[in-house]
């Protein structure tokens, strides 16, 4: 005859709590996989750069919404470190960023684009035949913004520019070639032209005794003809929307001394055909070359 069995239920009940005291174990001693943490920086050009960590060499699946539309898609793998990057480029606007890594829950971050800066053309004025050592850049900008001045890739210094628009940079570089570039320091995609030079070496110092010994007999002062002293100022290339009084105005302090600027560009055009000939005062064309006198 069969031995009845003893407390059926409470042994049974037993198990079953062994049994869930062992599935709880395994779901808390599971690795959990957490989201991915996500980073944005937009620099003044426009480029986004996304970056985060996530699992060592776990693939980060990205979304960028705009207005609720997928605008683009992409993956990204973290390396040794858990750090992943990416570089994108995107139109102006506010947009919404999404990323995944494996089964985890998504990270959202929004972001902006902006405009790019609505900025006059940086215009470099012509510098001097054989420049030396300090030279004064000059042109022309956005009244009022700063200017960064490049020397062979790097910065040289700032300058703002001015009301109507003048900016003006003493450069004291060591003789030899050189190239000189303008940006603005809000927008450096904006930028003037990448000017090369070669500035000469400074002459040194002559002794007072090198100086007499090198300087010629003087004629007598009856047979001297005097020399004509060079006229002072500047050479300018005409820009879009440049007119006469308005250089005058700039340069001069007076828009109705442009007359001045129309003689003496038309004396330098008699003996140098880089200059041109002014005919009507109301029209001068931009890439000319023209004599602003000194003020």
């Amino acid at each position: 005859m069969a031995t009845p069995r003893r407390f059926p239920l409470a042994y049974d009940a037993f198990k079953a709590l062994v049994a869930l005291l062992l599935l709880l174990a395994i779901v808390l001693l599971a690795p959990t996989r957490t989201p991915p943490e996500v980073e944005v920086a937009v620099d003044p050009s426009g480029t986004v750069t996304l970056s985060g960590n996530a699992p060592r060499g776990s693939e980060v699946t990205l979304e960028v919404l705009r207005e609720g539309r997928v605008v683009d898609r992409f993956t990204a793998r973290a390396d040794d470190l858990g750090r992943w990057v990416a570089a994108r480029g995107y139109a102006p606007g506010r947009y919404t960023l999404t990323a995944r890594s494996g089964r985890g829950p998504s990270t959202a971050l929004d972001f902006e684009v902006p405009a790019p800066a609505a900025l006059a053309p940086i215009a470099i004025d012509p510098l001097p035949a054989e420049p030396r050592a300090p030279l004064r850049l000059s042109g022309r900008a956005e009244p009022g913004e700063v200017l960064v001045v490049f020397v062979d890739g790097l910065a040289a210094g700032e300058v703002t520019a001015g009301p109507g628009g003048r900016w003006a940079f003493t450069l004291d570089a060591p003789a030899g070639g050189h190239t000189v570039q303008v940006a603005y320091r809000k927008a450096p995609e904006v930028a003037g032209p990448a000017v090369a030079l070669v500035l000469e070496p400074t002459p040194e110092a002559e002794t007072p005794a090198e100086t007499a010994a090198a300087e010629p007999a003087k004629p007598d002062a009856t047979d001297a003809t005097p020399e004509p002293e060079p006229a002072e100022g500047q050479a300018y290339v005409v820009q879009e929307g440049d007119w006469l009084s308005k250089l005058a105005e700039v340069y001069l302090g007076d828009p109705m001394r442009y007359d001045e600027i129309r003689e003496a560009t038309n004396a330098r055009a008699t003996g140098d055909d880089r200059f041109a000939t002014i005919e009507d005062d109301n029209l001068i064309y931009p890439g000319e070359t023209i004599w602003i006198p000194a003020p």
